[in-house]
């Protein structure tokens, strides 16, 4: 009994690291507590799955696999295998090259944090290996999102740029319109504003979507 209070205990700790400022875990007469009701997992599920739910406003959904850059490579590979044991799989997209070496640190310090426990509530939490890390953090790094220069898009001014600011804002560092092509950017608003309900953020409308599909189309990528 001791012994799983204890591994509980790891768990809102490693969750309440990710979730910061936004985690509110209270103890009452030794049961923990979350926003003021008993820690629970309604579905029945793992104390992984109750974790995603936790970092729920932190996290979009996990990218497919099969959509990673190099989706066979060793980084992609080491990625699913660490990331996936605490959380749905991360686009290396989701944070600019500078970014990810501490977020990386810091996953990598909860993960060594719950291995030591050996067997906890989300099962048994496998930590990589100082290689590995390296390996993860060199391909998040290569290909990460890459921010937009605004000497380069004057538009950045107009109705349609400022929509596109405000919104792709809300959740990461603006994309340079040369990420995608023209043809490309309609389908990656649209799963964006699936991310974006999902974390409770602020969804543009019908119209204002076209507007920064258009901007973003203008500016897109040449060819394939």
């Amino acid at each position: 009994m001791k012994k799983a209070k204890r591994s509980l205990s790891i768990v809102l700790v490693a969750a309440s690291l990710a979730l910061g400022s936004q985690a509110s875990v209270l103890w009452a007469g030794g049961a923990p507590q979350m926003m003021g009701g008993p820690m629970h997992d309604p579905a029945g599920s793992s104390m992984r799955g109750m974790m995603q739910k936790m970092m729920g406003g932190r996290l979009p959904p996990g990218i497919n696999p099969a959509f990673l850059p190099e989706p066979r490579s060793e980084g992609a590979r080491l990625l699913q295998k660490f990331c996936t044991q605490c959380h749905k799989l991360p686009g290396p997209g989701r944070h600019i090259a500078a970014e990810w070496p501490p977020v990386v640190a810091r996953m990598n310090m909860r993960m060594r944090m719950m291995s030591r426990m050996g067997m906890t509530m989300m099962g048994r939490i496998a930590a990589p290996t100082e290689h590995e890390v390296d390996v993860i953090t060199a391909y998040l790094e290569k290909y990460a999102q890459k921010p937009i220069n605004p000497e380069k898009y004057p538009g950045l001014d107009s109705r349609a740029g400022k929509a596109f600011s405000f919104t792709c804002a809300q959740c990461h560092a603006l994309p340079d319109p040369k990420q995608h092509t023209a043809r490309e950017w309609p389908s990656v608003v649209e799963r964006m504003k699936g991310h974006e309900a999902v974390m409770g953020k602020i969804i543009p409308d019908n119209n204002t979507t076209n507007e920064i599909i258009e901007f973003l189309k203008r500016r897109g990528r040449t060819g394939k």
